[in-house]
């Protein structure tokens, strides 16, 4: 049997929603009718099929918000720690959704399941949607028997994950606005307000004072070349981004990055977290270190910090442990490396990881706080400084003036 998404009108009027099993079309209508609902609307949500693929040629090119995914595997965690079998629990939950697209992703692994073929298997169709970590903690849980326990750990990094990464945009919020609003501000001052109030001074024939000279000429500037100057920005930012997705230029662009002063050492922090996250979560639910590594190798989201892993996983392969092939990179921090150590001398090196990615996650939160504490004073210094540029411009003609009419 197939499994068929509807959208249709009941008995009362209402238009409803909701999946339904049949082996054909035909035979989805007749049973939808039989229960008093009309359908307006049959897709076919299984993935086995070429009329699947027909159906949904876009399906596997979108994705589903790390939230809404989060919130999903914490509630099939939830209902396989309960004792509800697997195929159950992908059926109350895709009952649930509202999302259309998270209902019709659901239904296919659901179908697969129910197939008789592994919830890895089933989610491995979807690689834009589940990713390699999160695919590889289901293998693991499935392979040792506790896949309800995994999940719940993999719902715990992704709401770690999600939570991070909303403070650390929320952070950003208020310095971008301010720029955008300030330069908004004082391009329409150059362009409107400045030549109405100083072409007065163009006809006193006398000298003006070097800041008024200066406010002049990029008030100029704005009025005459702003076209020029807006399709050399958009000409720059496209050369720009051309030229970071090179290979060659990448790597410049993040090595670059990770040498800045305050900026480079928080990226290379927020990558450090992200890696010893997943490094450890990955360990802890039975992947091995190398095939761990190799997942954990993009999360870096720096092509240096990536290069370093990839190095870390040869040295391994070599008979090094995992401390000495970190501090070989140059790249790790010590604290990093010596708490990796006692893990390994321990035999709790995913607990270690876990314990690192905790106190660095801190430390993010904290760096976030000062940063923003550091940002806003000087946003509105700067803005205070261009305004008063252009009032002090604006004066100075006016106060010559008055001294000469004295």
């Amino acid at each position: 049997m197939a499994v068929y998404e509807y959208e249709g009108i009941d008995g009362k009027g209402r238009e409803i929603s909701g999946i339904i099993e049949a082996d054909s079309p035909r035979a989805a209508r007749v049973r939808l009718k039989g229960e008093g609902t009309f359908a307006t609307a049959l897709y076919l949500s299984s993935a086995a099929g070429n009329a699947a693929e027909e159906k949904f040629p876009l399906l596997s090119g979108r994705s589903i918000s790390q939230s809404d995914l989060a919130l999903i595997t914490r509630q099939i965690s939830t209902l396989l720690e309960a004792g509800l079998p697997l195929v159950d629990a992908l059926q109350s939950i895709i009952e649930q959704l509202e999302n259309a697209h998270s209902r019709r992703v659901l239904s296919q692994i659901r179908q697969k399941v129910n197939e008789g073929r592994s919830l890895y298997d089933s989610l491995s169709e979807h690689p834009r949607i589940f990713s390699d970590f999160y695919r590889n903690m289901v293998r693991s849980g499935e392979a040792s028997g506790t896949l309800g326990s995994v999940l719940g750990r993999l719902a715990d990094f992704m709401e770690g994950q999600v939570a991070l990464r909303r403070k650390i945009q929320a952070a950003m919020i208020y310095p971008i606005l301010m720029t955008c609003l300030g330069t908004a501000i004082l391009i329409y001052l150059l362009g409107s307000v400045v030549p109405q109030v100083t072409g007065v001074f163009e006809d006193l024939g006398r000298a003006k004072p070097l800041p008024t000279r200066m406010l002049l000429a990029m008030s100029a500037a704005v009025r005459q070349w702003w076209i020029a100057g807006a399709l050399a920005m958009v000409v720059s930012i496209i050369i720009f981004r051309s030229w970071s997705k090179s290979e060659a230029g990448k790597r410049a662009l993040h090595a670059l990055l990770l040498k800045i002063p305050r900026i480079g050492p928080f990226i290379r922090l927020t990558a450090m977290a992200r890696f010893a996250k997943t490094l450890g979560t990955l360990t802890q639910g039975g992947v091995k270190l190398l095939a761990a590594l190799e997942i954990a190798k993009p999360v870096m989201g720096n092509v240096v910090l990536e290069e370093a892993v990839a190095s870390i996983a040869i040295d391994i392969r070599e008979g090094k442990s995992l401390r000495a092939a970190m501090q070989a990179t140059g790249q790790f921090p010590s604290e990093m490396r010596q708490m990796v150590s006692v893990g390994e001398e321990s035999g709790a090196l995913d607990a270690m990881l876990l314990k690192v990615a905790d106190n660095y996650e801190s430390r993010i939160e904290s760096t976030v706080a000062s940063l923003t504490a550091l940002i806003e004073p000087l946003m509105i210094l700067l803005m205070g400084v261009a305004v008063g540029f252009v009032v002090l411009a604006i004066l100075l003609p006016i106060f010559d003036l008055t001294e000469a009419l004295g």
